[in-house]
């Protein structure tokens, strides 16, 4: 099999607040099978009312049959667990946000927030992204080896019940990043968001 690459371009659908004087912009990353709204619809309330909210849509379409219809859930990157093998890997969903940061006419400071799967990349957004200058990642991993660590503020919010994604590996590569953030633990909740998650979140913000 052969690989080359050619440009593609997409169109980047998000949800936003459109604040009209923001001193920082907050840039959501759902969950694999999620969208941009289901981040702005759960957060948005829990964020500085002085910030601009950009939630945007993973930009690989994955169609979700539910009886007779096909709904549009949406995907950062697809990485195989069995044979722990990407098909497509974090690059091009990070360059396309930083294309999209980038497209706002605002030189704000800006904090990623990611959950699940937008949380593994949110820290390769960073790498690309330079006005970022914090990251925050809900029930994900920071896989240190695939990014390029920054001298910025990386901080997650792990469940010790989380059945879905690993505290313990969680932890384990978060105390690679000597980062001067903190990993917050939170108990009696599984992976689903809910307000033990928007309480820590608080508290980072």
């Amino acid at each position: 099999m052969k690989t080359i690459n050619l440009p593609l371009h997409l169109d980047c659908h998000y949800y936003s607040n459109n604040c009209k004087d923001p001193k920082r912009i907050y840039l959501l990353l759902h969950g694999y099978m999620l969208d941009g709204k289901f981040m702005f619809d759960v957060l948005r309330q829990y964020l500085p009312k002085d910030s601009l909210i950009i939630s945007p849509n993973g930009p690989f379409l994955v169609p979700h049959k539910k009886a007779d219809s096909f709904f549009a859930r949406y995907s950062w990157y697809f990485f195989e667990p069995k044979e722990k093998k990407f098909f497509v890997t974090y690059e091009p969903a990070a360059k396309y946000l930083s294309d999209l940061i980038d497209s706002i006419d605002l030189k704000l400071p800006v904090t990623v927030i990611g959950y699940s799967q937008g949380g593994f990349l949110a820290p390769k957004v960073a790498e690309v992204c330079s006005r970022v200058d914090q990251v925050i990642g809900l029930a994900c991993i920071f896989r240190s080896m695939l990014f390029f660590k920054r001298d910025i503020e990386y901080s997650q919010i792990h469940s010790i019940e989380d059945g879905i994604v690993s505290p313990i590996d969680a932890q384990s590569e978060f105390e690679k990043l000597d980062s001067n953030g903190h990993f917050l633990k939170i108990e009696n909740v599984g992976h689903k968001l809910g307000p033990a998650y928007f309480e820590k979140l608080k508290s980072l913000i």
